[in-house]
């Protein structure tokens, strides 16, 4: 099967989804994560975010007196929801 750009590829998919599973079964023993973000205002109301190797910014709608530059709290969170 080619790859092509922009698609998923199902089985590895399964795969990983299936292994995650797997390691969920055995219990949470040695599967310590930890997270951790370094937030900056820049301006108003948008903010910058250093997460991992990620740089993510978030801002309010014009009319909540914000730039409307970036995604709000609330369009990161139903994202989230979604992942």
């Amino acid at each position: 099967m080619s790859k092509k750009q922009g698609k998923v590829d199902l089985a590895k998919f399964r795969e990983v989804h299936q292994e995650q599973r797997e390691q969920a079964k055995k219990g949470p023993e040695g599967h310590t994560l930890v997270a951790r973000a370094v937030v900056r205002l820049v301006e108003d109301q948008l903010k910058e975010a250093r997460v991992g190797e990620y740089t993510i910014q978030c801002d309010e709608a014009k009319s909540r007196k914000g730039g409307g530059k970036a995604p709000s709290p609330l369009h990161y969170f139903v994202a989230a929801a979604g992942f």
